[in-house]
């Protein structure tokens, strides 16, 4: 879902101390941004983009990226949340293009979907506890987050690691 910039509760280790106080009050002018997420089953690889909004043009650009990272390989990508792509014609004629078959998680069916056990993981090491004052930081503190995870299982060359940091396609503009 989006991350809004607001402080979130949570335990943490921390020097004995007393306890840093979090805002009581915070504005929402910064917005919110999304975590376009994937994760790659067979080699336990979690990667993702930032964006502003989670639109069809958003999730194109993240899907060629995702593309980019698996070249010559049958992609099978399960949706989840993604229910704005689901008719759009433009968005599935990518998919065929790029190889890529969609598979569409029932409603109220994420449980389904395996990575959302990463999701809790990545949330309660990266975001309890927080109290980010801009989105910067706390993509920072995620990107951090993952480096460590696939350096500590030995996967950090994997392609999909890379993911932010591959050179985005043109958009199409129709």
């Amino acid at each position: 879902g989006p991350l809004e910039l607001r402080p979130l509760g949570g335990v943490s280790w921390a020097r004995r101390a007393p306890p840093a106080r979090m805002r009581a009050t915070y504005s929402r002018k910064m917005g919110t941004e999304t975590l376009l997420g994937f994760y790659d089953v067979h080699a336990d690889v979690l990667g993702g983009l930032f964006r502003k909004r989670k639109r069809v043009r958003e999730v194109s650009e993240a899907f060629r990226r995702l593309r980019s990272c698996y070249p010559g390989t049958k992609l099978y990508v399960i949706l989840d949340n993604l229910r704005l792509v689901h008719d759009h014609p433009r968005f599935l004629e990518l998919c065929r293009a790029l190889g890529i078959t969609l598979a569409f998680t029932p409603t109220e069916a994420s449980w389904l979907n395996s990575i959302e056990s990463h999701f809790g993981v990545l949330k309660r090491a990266t975001l309890a506890g927080s109290d980010d004052r801009d989105h910067i930081s706390r993509r920072r503190r995620v990107y951090r987050y993952l480096r460590l995870r696939h350096r500590k299982l030995g996967n950090a060359s994997h392609p999909l690691t890379r993911i932010r940091l591959v050179t985005p396609f043109k958009l199409d503009r129709h």
